[in-house]
């Protein structure tokens, strides 16, 4: 359970820098399949639909 919120955390990390701090587009560093992939992405994708949903609150 612990590694999977911490796989869910780095993909949102990773597209909050990306999208707030102008970082490096945040790419995916595990296999798509495997199951580290699959939670770094359910992260990156809750970061991004909360950031579309913060930035059309703040338009």
């Amino acid at each position: 359970m612990i590694r999977i919120s911490q796989h869910i955390r780095e993909g949102r990390d990773a597209v909050i820098a990306e999208r707030l701090h102008r970082g490096v587009p945040a790419i995916n560093p595990y296999a798509p399949k495997t199951k580290r992939g699959l939670f770094w992405q359910r992260g990156a994708e809750q970061a991004r639909e909360a950031i579309d949903q913060l930035m059309r609150i703040g338009a």
